[in-house]
């Protein structure tokens, strides 16, 4: 987030069961509008080609986050 703060767009990656705690945070932070790229939870303990497969599906929605107005 201060990234963000210092005007350099960012994207916050969650996964599914921790996207109700992004948005609070989002909103406590100040940020209620910061762009989250959403994943299918767990994304620790996976083998490598699980893992570029989950990075592969976030994908649209970071160069989305990144590139909105």
């Amino acid at each position: 987030m201060e990234l963000e703060q210092r005007g350099v767009p960012t994207v916050t990656v969650c996964t599914h069961l921790f996207v109700r705690l992004g948005e609070v945070e989002r909103r406590a932070l100040g940020m209620p509008e910061l762009p989250m790229a959403i994943a299918q939870h767990p994304l620790g303990g996976l083998k490598t080609d699980a893992v570029l497969a989950k990075a592969e599906a976030l994908l649209d929605q970071v160069v989305s986050g990144l590139t909105s107005p």
